[in-house]
């Protein structure tokens, strides 16, 4: 059903077995210009960054609610989630990076540039 709006052009080609052609002609430059503003949008809103679920989630900082060592919770997004960090210590307060996901359970490291 969403793919008919990119044929329709072709839906106002009767236009012309219809109207005569001084009349059809205007009415199709109309729809091919909303159905070329409709193609715009469409393309610039499936290029949009993702808001939403995991793929948004990483790469962003969170801030350590209990210490990780290494099973732990953070804070990320007014959410506390549950995390772990491979090889490294957080303690409450520090902030890390959300690298990765694995089920309900965040996978973090240390954020680039702290000590």
């Amino acid at each position: 059903m969403c793919h008919l709006i990119l044929f329709l052009p072709f839906f106002a080609v009767p236009l012309f077995w219809i109207f005569p052609f001084t009349t059809a002609l205007p009415l199709y430059l109309l729809v091919l210009g909303i159905s070329l503003f409709l193609y715009f949008k469409i393309f610039q809103a499936m290029r949009q960054v993702v808001r939403t679920g995991h793929e948004a989630m990483l790469g962003k900082k969170g801030l350590v609610v209990v210490d990780i060592d290494p099973e732990g919770k953070i804070q990320y997004a007014n959410e506390i989630w549950d995390a772990t960090a491979m090889g490294s210590r957080f303690i409450k307060g520090e902030q890390v990076k959300i690298r990765g996901i694995c089920g309900l359970v965040l996978q973090v490291e240390k954020m680039p540039g702290e000590p």
